[in-house]
């Protein structure tokens, strides 16, 4: 009972918390407790919009609506507003009250019904609903002879006497006796008024709160506010204080939403926010004179119709260039931008199908792309492999064979999943030194990979095939073996990606996703690379250990006892898959997780979310990237977020210099280090260390020691100035 009632408790404070930050596009709980309080300046306003957010909330949670929707707000900040708008025509009664619940019911209403229609296009509700509602409801209230109209404001300095006495005039009087530049108390009162509140120490609560929440939105509300203040003031528009404060938020939340919300903050994202000034400025003169005739207030509907217009414009575009939309919304300016351009980095060579080596074990690429003997033209993209010893010799003596060569009847395998759609067969083979010009590519296979994807291994033994034409394959399926048929003077393999079904068609530039390179004794990790010609190359072959202990399983629980100091604690995670098939470890101490894939080749994490002091933070950083087989020595690297791991005063200045210029890094190695046995292991040593630096100075340095044995991730070591962290396995 007193778990179930705490869990409560949570829901229904983070769904507040929600419905006051979401107005911002934000999460964060210390801009959300800034604008409860900056709404609470007027009481009656701020209760009646706190009335009707939890009372929306309440709605939400009894009809059984999505619980982690209405815990963000998002079902529940246009029903806040409803409610502050009403608090601020009416008076408080017991009529009212009842007017609020059902003016909060009837909002809840419309924003489903309105975010079902849009959601097929893509486009985000914003304050739509609270438009529409509002509209209906201050018509039907013309009816409703119960509700009186608020009188509030015209006595103000009594109303503040009777609600806190002498002090809280003395507040208000200090704060109007402000001599604040003109631009800055506009500024500071167009902030307040989007939650009706027409004062300065309003705008200033919420400008701190925005500084806090984003340095990139408050940057952004500035810009906002500039370009529809010198639109009005270049086309002589109303500038008066009051006219101007009333509507000058919707050039604040607009130039948010697209320079930093809906857009990755970018120079181009910043303009977007310039442009949109003026076509608030056009909606807001053309609604307030429309609306005037039914005595309806405009509101922030500029705002909303605007943001939806652009986003249009922005989706329907045929070239995505320059502007990049947020495909995966994590509720910051900051975080939306540096995931942005980490994961450019991390995968900006990743193709969306994955071709691998058609072969196990090492060989060398004889010819490579434009190679000088028959890799020309439209042929240009393509490999020839062989098998070469140490003194670079691809046979055993005498030579005279073709089972004399090394890669003679090796086996050939399936590049990627597919379908067979050529077997062609009966070549025979050539005598050392031959060629058949007549059927120049040999033996050969064509799978078919998706469309206009197709690969193509050519100079197969004859007789060899392992599959027919129709057959499904999956990657690193036995096709055939290496044979020396057709122009082939010696036993190779011919390997290539085109753009159709036919033996010999026209090649295309495609990279292979992954592979280890050897020179001169030292192993290099590629990823979306083409090899060239000379390099000793082979697939990334498994490793049982490593793999094992990166394979982490929905359900799965997995405890460690954490020393610090003599202090030492348990800490317990859980792994788990989400509806939408995406994968993460849950830690239950510090409520964080971490998102992870496992493709086979290589275990990676993909973002984090929580507390940054916890092991589940450290083991993200210490495991960000790990290839799934063990080459002594060889070394991967990676890029990190800098968001969580920069911090102070260098990543609040950089967090307003994000969208222009990024000086602050933040970079992953990690090292096979040791393994007791190559052929059956039962213990392997992986160091990784994360770094990151301001400009080219080194700022901070974490080194980890990830233990593996008894096919598990064993212990964690974690090192910083001084500082040494000891994860152990229990279970």
């Amino acid at each position: 009972m007193g778990n179930r009632f705490r869990e409560d408790i949570r829901f229904y404070s983070g769904s507040i918390r929600g419905s006051y930050s979401q107005v911002f596009f934000s999460d964060n709980p210390w801009l959300a407790l800034l604008v409860l309080l900056a709404s609470f300046l007027d009481p009656y306003t701020g209760l009646s919009g706190f009335l009707a957010a939890l009372s929306t909330v309440l709605f939400a949670k009894g009809i059984g609506l999505n619980p982690l929707v209405t815990k963000s707000g998002a079902y529940s900040y246009n029903s806040l507003l409803v409610g502050l708008t009403l608090g601020v025509y009416f008076k408080f009664s017991i009529a009212f009250i009842a007017v609020l619940l059902l003016s909060s019911y009837f909002t809840l209403l419309i924003t489903i019904w309105i975010s079902f229609v849009l959601a097929k296009y893509r486009i985000p509700f914003l304050s739509l609903p609270f438009m529409l509602s509002i509209w209906i409801i201050l018509l039907a209230a013309k009816g409703f002879g119960a509700i009186q109209l608020n009188e509030r404001g015209i006595y103000s300095l009594n109303e503040l006497w009777n609600l806190g006495g002498p002090w809280l005039v003395s507040i208000y009087e200090n704060s109007t006796a402000l001599k604040l530049p003109l631009l800055i108390e506009i500024y500071l009162k167009s902030l307040g008024a989007i939650f009706f509140q027409y004062n300065i120490i309003s705008g200033i609560l919420i400008a701190i709160g925005l500084l806090i929440y984003s340095r990139i939105a408050f940057s952004l509300s500035i810009v906002g506010f500039l370009s529809g203040y010198f639109f009005c003031y270049f086309l002589q528009g109303n500038l008066s204080e009051l006219q101007y404060s009333y509507i000058g938020f919707n050039y604040i939340l607009s130039a948010i939403a697209l320079g930093g919300f809906y857009l990755i903050p970018s120079a181009r994202s910043y303009l977007m926010a310039l442009l949109s000034g003026p076509l608030i400025g056009l909606l807001i003169g053309a609604f307030t004179s429309l609306l005037a005739v039914f005595h309806l207030p405009v509101y922030s509907l500029p705002f909303s119709l605007a943001v939806i217009l652009m986003l249009v414009l922005l989706n329907n575009r045929y070239i995505l260039k320059g502007i990049n939309l947020v495909q995966f919304n994590r509720l910051s300016p900051e975080k939306n931008l540096y995931s942005f351009h980490t994961n450019n980095e991390r995968f900006k060579n990743d193709t969306y199908f994955h071709i691998h080596l058609p072969f196990y074990s090492e060989w060398q690429v004889s010819q490579g792309i434009e190679g000088e003997l028959t890799h020309k033209g439209d042929w240009r993209f393509a490999w020839d492999f062989v098998v070469a010893d140490q003194n670079q010799k691809t046979f055993r003596l005498p030579g005279k064979e073709p089972s004399d060569f090394f890669c003679y009847g090796l086996p050939v395998l399936a590049p990627a999943a597919g379908y067979v759609v050529t077997c062609k067969d009966g070549v025979v083979e050539n005598p050392i030194g031959e060629v058949n010009l007549h059927e120049n590519w040999g033996n050969s296979i064509v799978i078919k990979h998706a469309d206009y994807l197709y690969s193509q291994i050519s100079h197969i033994k004859n007789g060899s095939f392992k599959v027919k034409t129709g057959d499904y394959v999956q990657k690193g399926d036995l096709l055939a073996l290496c044979g020396n048929s057709g122009r082939s003077p010696e036993p190779h393999l011919h390997f290539q990606l085109q753009a159709s079904s036919e033996v010999g068609s026209k090649t295309i530039s495609y990279p292979i996703c992954y592979f280890i390179s050897r020179q001169n004794g030292k192993y290099r990790f590629h990823s979306f690379d083409c090899p060239v010609e000379g390099q000793v190359i082979q697939r990334p072959a498994g490793n049982s250990l490593i793999q094992n202990a990166f394979n982490f399983k929905p359900g799965q629980r997995i405890e460690f006892e954490v020393s610090l100091e003599n202090n030492t604690h348990a800490v317990r995670w859980e792994v788990v898959t989400d509806i939408n098939n995406l994968s993460y470890i849950y830690c239950q101490e510090s409520k964080s997780i971490a998102y992870f894939s496992n493709n086979g080749t290589l275990h990676y994490f993909k973002s984090f979310e929580g507390d940054k002091d916890s092991l589940l933070h450290y083991f993200f950083l210490g495991a960000h990237k790990i290839v799934l087989s063990y080459f002594q020595d060889l070394e991967i690297q990676d890029v990190l977020e800098i968001e969580g791991f920069h911090s102070g005063v260098s990543k609040f200045i950089q967090d307003f210099a994000a969208p222009f210029r990024r000086y602050l890094t933040a970079n992953y190695t990690c090292i096979c280090k040791e393994i007791d046995n190559s052929e059956n292991p039962e213990r392997i040593l992986l160091v990784a260390k994360a770094q990151t630096r301001k400009g080219t100075r080194l700022s901070r340095e974490i080194t980890f020691d990830l233990e593996l044995s008894g096919n598990r991730l064993s212990k964690i070591l974690i090192r910083e100035k001084g500082k040494c962290i000891t994860a152990t396995r229990l279970n």
